[in-house]
């Protein structure tokens, strides 16, 4: 079976909308006995209330894992997770690992919103820094270029 057809699978499983998301997470992987396997980072692809696609560059072979990330004030903020599958991803050398959440509902309220916060807060301000980018000439331009240019700003807004 190729991956379109395995992610086709996967969808058709899935009990809740996917939001897509880019956020780094930091992970530790145990395996059935609660030993620590491994360790390491990836970035979450998709999000929904049941779980997370979590890309990396390698396999994730385990039974339970600990998603970590930051949220917008810099505070840890950790969920549980069970390892629901893997597969390799499309992008050479990296796979995908969906994680179904579990533990107590609070804990994987809090990571959701902080997983999406975090990436809308970032999405925000990488359009804004595109937008001042736009500007950046300006400000290698003559004095009276700067000021035609600040009332232009001003009168686009």
């Amino acid at each position: 079976m190729d991956s379109q057809q395995n992610a086709k699978t996967i969808e058709d499983r899935r009990k809740s909308t996917r939001i897509q998301t880019e956020n780094d997470v930091s992970y530790i992987l145990f395996d059935a006995n609660r030993q620590l396997t491994d360790q390491g980072r990836g970035k979450a692809l998709d999000l929904s209330q049941n779980g997370i696609l979590l890309e990396t560059e390698k396999p994730l072979n385990g039974s339970c894992i600990m998603l970590i990330t930051l949220d917008l004030n810099g505070k840890k903020v950790k969920v549980k997770g069970r390892v629901a599958n893997t597969r390799k991803s499309d992008t050479p050398g990296c796979h995908l690992t969906g994680i179904e959440f579990k533990g107590p509902e609070e804990e994987q309220t809090k990571a959701i919103v902080a997983f999406v916060k975090v990436y809308h807060n970032r999405r925000q301000r990488d359009q804004n820094k595109n937008l001042y980018s736009v500007q950046q000439p300006v400000l290698n331009s003559s004095v009276s270029d700067l000021k035609f240019s600040r009332r232009s700003i001003f009168l686009q807004v």
